[in-house]
């Protein structure tokens, strides 16, 4: 039986499918720095920086927006950064946050430390006032840096933007509860976030310097990113952080309670073999990822982190404060991609083999008996889905399309500007058979096709596409009316649904795939219907990953027919052996 479907595991996949960050398998080649009489230098707040000039842009990496969360600070809300005099050399990224190597996010030798909490900005002009993109990095809360090459803001600053990309806490670090440690600890379970927002007030107090309108920042994010995003809008004392927001597949749809983090911070301490929180506090950094790697193959899986409503920086669920009248009021872009966990077939390559079969129990559970209906919704809107396809469709769309569409509803609703895209552009890898998956748009955005190249390739039809959707990100950043040429995006609502259809056909429709949506009903998707327990199959209690079925289509239906006939061809080899040795045996009696 394949390791995947021993139920850790099978959850592990499933959380995955949710929460790993959009980045591909390419991580960052810093570029060579420049002669140091061209080098700018910038005083900030704290003290100046010196960063370099590359093709026409200053860049600046690795500046440090709070104080390093270690020694006393660890496992606490991030600290003002202390001020220096001597310039700091900001010419390469910091380390990344500790996380586990991957393909997808971060190689192997790249550097790792507690000390990550740092910024990069790209600027086409130190004196100018360009609007300001901040991207925070996605990752399922446990992994992802700004270092990663597809995160590069070079090209996307060059197009008129002054962009930042910050890193923070992540894993135990960022999301662990701690509570019982002390008073100190009261929000630790939230730190990421908070280190989200004291890198938002330093882009406030600092980016004026670097070339870009303190007045005029649009905070984005991507998965993880932009899930952090949806619940900094629950947060009131988050709203003067930022002027506009742009959400690419995650909402506030997925976010964590107070019990499930309780959960998980016990979970995590069995793991760690120490007896309370407060003997996590010292425990060294390898310890703390062998803890969670052990975290993560229990049920809670890569599940285990996520913004949690804790009663007090996040008081309730951000769909509650996104529907109110007493909400935020900024400009929203929102959008995903059309075949979201195709993405995992990075991961696990059998998913697109899986039965109908696998998925009936979690879409009951979801739907009850009205899951022929939802089934024939899909199939009508798109009749080449297989088996596996379809149950990958209805994932994504519980997970990401359909949060993403009652929260443009709710913020449209009450008159908030609110802008809805869908990307359908293809990814090329894996012979086609993504589709359009998570992170597709990724390289669009930045302009940084080249390290995508075995991704969505770096052709000169998605060159044009990268330059319109830049011009459409940058127009939003900078006065809320994104539009380029032939293209006039228009407001969301829930009477005409306008979309972007982010496709080398760039274009807007009214309501696509109206079917499949309607087929959910009235579902809520605001945190609690469905909980982070039946986002997917993979994850829900319910499914038998074991079924001798399930088990023989990941395994290759050619592959089991094959071993079927080499098991009756020596089954007919051993009973034509046992006839000759009983005939023998009768004709020597």
């Amino acid at each position: 039986m394949p390791q995947l479907f021993t139920r850790a595991a099978a959850t592990a996949v499933a959380a995955a499918l949710l929460f790993t960050a959009g980045a591909g398998p390419a991580t960052a080649q810093p570029r060579e720095p420049a002669e140091p009489a061209e080098r700018p230098t910038v005083t900030t707040a704290s003290g100046p920086v010196t960063g370099v000039r590359e093709d026409g842009l200053e860049a600046f990496r690795g500046i440090p927006f709070a104080e390093p969360p270690v020694g006393e600070n660890r496992f606490l809300p991030p600290q003002p950064v202390q001020s220096w005099s001597e310039p700091l050399d900001a010419a390469e990224f910091g380390a990344a946050c500790p996380q586990r190597p991957s393909d997808l996010e971060l190689g192997e030798g790249e550097p790792i430390s507690e000390d990550c909490l740092t910024l990069n900005v790209w600027s086409r002009d130190t004196s100018g006032s360009d609007p300001v993109i901040v991207f925070i990095h996605g990752g399922g809360f446990t992994s992802g840096t700004a270092r990663n090459a597809w995160y590069d803001g070079a090209d996307l600053a060059a197009a008129g933007a002054t962009v930042v990309s910050i890193q923070y806490r992540l894993g135990p670090l960022g999301w662990l509860d701690l509570s019982e440690a002390g008073p100190g600890y009261a929000q630790s379970m939230n730190n990421g976030l908070l280190d989200q927002m004291e890198a938002l007030r330093w882009v406030r107090e600092n980016i004026a310097a670097f070339g870009g309108d303190p007045d005029n920042v649009t905070v984005s994010g991507e998965s993880a990113g932009a899930i952090s995003i949806s619940a900094l809008m629950g947060i009131e004392e988050a709203d003067g952080l930022y002027d506009r927001a742009i959400l690419q597949s995650g909402t506030s749809g997925t976010v964590a309670t107070a019990d499930w983090s309780r959960d998980v911070a016990t979970t995590f301490t069995e793991a760690a073999g120490v007896e309370s929180a407060s003997d996590v506090l010292d425990l060294d950094t390898d310890r703390i990822l062998d803890a969670a790697d052990e975290l993560y193959a229990s049920h809670f899986a890569d599940t285990a982190f996520h913004p949690v409503v804790d009663g007090d920086l996040l008081p309730g669920l951000p769909y509650e404060r996104l529907a109110s009248s007493e909400g935020p009021t900024a400009p929203v872009v929102i959008g995903t991609t059309l075949d979201e966990a195709r993405y995992w077939l990075y991961l696990l390559p059998e998913l697109d083999r899986l039965p109908r079969m696998y998925f009936d129990p979690w879409l009951e559970s979801l739907v009850g008996e009205r899951s022929e209906e939802v089934v024939d919704a899909y199939l009508q809107e798109r009749p080449e889905l297989t088996d596996a396809q379809l149950g990958m469709a209805m994932a994504g769309d519980v997970s990401f399309r359909m949060p993403a569409i009652r929260m443009a509803e709710a913020l449209a609703e009450r008159g908030v500007d609110v802008r809805m895209y869908l990307a359908t552009v293809p990814a090329i890898d894996l012979g086609g058979r993504m589709g359009s998956p998570h992170a597709v748009e990724l390289p669009f955005m930045f302009g940084t096709l080249e390290a995508a190249d075995t991704f969505v390739g770096d052709t000169a039809d998605n060159r044009a596409l990268s330059e319109q959707v830049q011009e459409l990100w940058v127009g939003f950043a900078r006065d809320g009316d994104p539009a380029t040429p032939g293209i006039q995006w228009p407001l969301y609502d829930a009477q005409e649904r306008s979309t972007l259809m982010l496709d080398h056909d760039l274009r807007v429709e009214r309501d696509p795939y109206p079917a499949a949506r309607q087929a959910w009903g009235d579902m809520a998707f605001d945190g609690t219907d469905p909980g982070l327990d039946r986002l997917t199959p993979l994850q829900y209690e319910g499914t038998n990953p074991n079924h001798p079925l399930v088990i023989a289509s990941v395994i290759g239906w050619g592959k089991v027919w094959g071993a079927l006939a080499l098991l009756v061809a020596l089954t007919g080899t051993v009973v034509v052996l046992v006839r000759r040795r009983r005939t023998r045996a009768g004709l020597s009696q």
